[in-house]
């Protein structure tokens, strides 16, 4: 891996690096993945996306800027929003995967900042399509899917964040049969991959009772479990 170097940045901050070098510095800016292949988030491929580092970097990505106690790793919530969609195999394979390009290296990215950091997005964009692409998902099952992710969100906002009032305020009710526990990654990482061998390998859905089952989640809130 070859770092930038000074007069790297600065061309880059000046607009005067040309396209050429620009793509040779985005292929060498890179990161190790845990099967140890290097992996370049601005120029991927897609035999990086597999399902084992998928699960490695999403289990150890949390979700709400880190800024969250106790940790709540993207995979869990992953998981979440796939027993929340209908029971379809695809949308649910979808739902496993919508996020999981936040696990290689370009991490979860909180909404309001989003729009400052287009070059970011524009690549975990490109990545999100190379993984639906790889797994046989079209784009157009987002629509049955980002409904079920706010209400996890709403779920989310009622059992792990400090409530405020101007935070999150126009979200759906959240379900009232369902309570989030939260894992550690070690654990998050097998309920993600226990989610995956359902799905991608057996061809069963996540159902609520399944997820009730596990770690991770109960019928009462935490403060009641016992």
């Amino acid at each position: 891996m070859k770092h930038m170097s000074p007069a790297d940045i600065g061309e880059l901050s000046n607009g005067s690096v040309t396209t050429e070098a620009l793509q040779a510095m985005l292929a060498e800016a890179t990161i190790q993945l845990e099967d140890g292949k290097m992996f370049a988030p601005f120029a991927p491929h897609p035999e990086a996306f597999t399902l084992e580092n998928i699960s490695t970097g999403l289990s150890n990505c949390c979700r709400y800027g880190m800024q969250i106690k106790p940790f709540y790793s993207v995979a869990q919530h992953s998981v979440l929003v796939a027993a929340l969609c209908e029971n379809d195999i695809k949308v649910q394979k979808f739902a496993l995967l919508h996020d999981a390009e936040e696990g290689f290296g370009l991490p979860d990215i909180p909404t309001p900042f989003k729009p400052f950091l287009k070059s970011l997005i524009d690549a975990q964009h490109h990545m999100s399509r190379m993984i639906f692409k790889r797994y046989g998902l079209s784009a157009s099952l987002k629509k049955r899917v980002k409904p079920q992710d706010i209400v996890a969100l709403a779920m989310e906002k009622r059992d792990l964040k400090k409530s405020a009032k101007e935070y999150l305020t126009d979200l759906p009710a959240a379900p009232i049969d369902i309570f989030i526990h939260s894992l550690q990654p070690t654990e998050a990482g097998k309920l993600f991959d226990s989610a995956v061998d359902r799905v991608f390998v057996q061809g069963q859905p996540i159902t609520k009772e399944w997820i009730l089952a596990g770690p991770g989640f109960s019928s009462e809130p935490m403060e009641n479990a016992a």
